[in-house]
């Protein structure tokens, strides 16, 4: 009896764990692929911080008014498809949340072979103004590029699409690795907090657990209990 005991328990467990990593996609602890994947470095044994560092409207990306009260953090991956999938949600916040600042920050998991690349064309067309429409036609076009094994001509007709002028620059400025710093500030940080996958939500510096059939009002649910009114 004990025994059918014991196996019952280990299979509920299991069947948990899995239906927690159905909503994200788990950090794998591997050396990086081949390429911009390669640029990116995941320090394990980075200091741990309790909470993420404090918003910078001068550094951050962000949807809303930079002078909220409230911060609704999202480590994403650009390559995750939880995080796409949860995109069009989350860009509502900053007008669905009482006085919210939304704010995007990487968390590139080296395991997606073009992740890096992905988030680098974000930040080249943010260079020009139009980080927010390429970070959005990214995720919506995400099944794509993601297993093109370069997928620099498939970002740049995005960037025409979203309006970047200068695509020669916006394909340079990825080339070269020009804005390769946001993202590992934000590999940094994501080790620092010892998050475990993507997407993960902060709200006013607490962990809000991911959920299954998450609605913004649901979301907005549990973001409640740490409003600052």
């Amino acid at each position: 009896m004990k025994k059918v005991i014991t196996i019952i328990i280990v299979v509920l467990v299991v069947l948990g764990l899995g239906y927690y990593l159905f909503r994200i996609s788990p950090r794998q602890d591997q050396a990086a692929s081949a390429g911009y994947n390669s640029l990116v470095t995941a320090n394990a044994n980075i200091a741990a911080i309790a909470a993420p560092p404090d918003f910078n409207p001068s550094a951050d990306h962000y949807m809303g008014n930079p002078k909220a009260k409230n911060v609704f953090i999202e480590y994403g991956d650009m390559q995750c498809p939880y995080c796409a999938e949860a995109n069009p949600m989350l860009t509502q916040i900053s007008g669905q949340f009482p006085d919210t600042v939304f704010v995007f920050r990487y968390f590139p998991l080296l395991q997606h072979q073009n992740t890096v690349e992905a988030s680098l064309a974000a930040e080249a067309a943010g260079a020009q103004g139009k980080f927010w429409e390429m970070h959005d036609l990214i995720f919506q076009k995400q099944g794509d590029w993601e297993n093109l094994s370069d997928p620099l001509d498939t970002f740049a007709q995005y960037a025409q699409q979203v309006g970047v002028g200068d695509i020669n620059q916006f394909k340079s400025d990825i080339t070269g690795h020009k804005y390769l710093a946001p993202l590992q500030k934000g590999e940094d940080e994501s080790y620092s907090l010892k998050l475990q996958g993507t997407p993960t939500y902060f709200f006013n510096g607490h962990n809000l657990p991911i959920q299954n059939n998450e609605t913004i009002d649901s979301l907005k649910q549990q973001a409640s209990q740490y409003l600052n009114k």
